[in-house]
């Protein structure tokens, strides 16, 4: 017994700085989920998580809200900017980034044009079919890209972010309702 009992209790005192990750983590189905039922407009806020984060990680000087409404320029940066992080880390990650971030910002444009074009179309029920291939396509195109941000954040398989919440059923639950319309429009066209 070489302790005094008398001496002031020591504690480590030394405090960790709580190191937010780079990038948004969110499962790869989840994001799927979210980005088909609420009509592709998780795809904005998906954006401004990522550039949110990553303003908090780095301190620089950004605007996540303003990267997260026109996140069609900012996608191959923020794809740019993961595949940096994953190689500074000794890690590799086989991703053809570039490819899949320009036939997101493409399949984007083209989904805003056609829906410009909306009122000059006299077909619904093309119109609602292009909806059921774009709006899956894109989020489809998301979810390969989130596979890697997730990997650079060092959850590759987005468990942290992986279950809904309640925010996330407001967001999804006009857009059922939506895709039901939609749906009905569809069918009832070709009935």
């Amino acid at each position: 017994m070489t302790e005094n009992l008398f001496a002031t209790p020591t504690a480590n005192l030394e405090v960790t700085p709580q190191t937010t990750p780079e990038f948004y983590v969110v499962s790869e189905r989840k994001l799927f989920i979210l980005s088909v039922l609420s009509w592709g407009l998780y795809m904005y806020i998906w954006s401004y998580k990522h550039w949110s984060n990553y303003k908090k990680a780095t301190q620089d000087d950004i605007w996540p809200w303003a990267r997260g409404l026109l996140c069609i320029f900012f996608v191959h940066k923020l794809y740019r900017r993961a595949d940096h992080q994953i190689r500074i880390t000794g890690r590799s990650y086989i991703f053809d980034y570039e490819q899949w971030a320009t036939m997101l910002v493409v399949i984007t444009v083209v989904a805003h044009i056609v829906d410009r074009m909306s009122d000059h179309i006299e077909n619904m029920a093309a119109l609602a079919a292009w909806l059921f291939i774009a709006i899956p396509l894109r989020a489809y195109l998301m979810q390969k890209g989130q596979a890697m941000l997730n990997f650079a954040a060092g959850d590759a398989e987005g468990a942290t972010n992986s279950r809904f919440n309640f925010g996330n059923y407001l967001i999804m639950a006009p857009g059922i309702a939506l895709w039901g319309v939609m749906l009905y429009i569809t069918l009832r066209s070709y009935f």
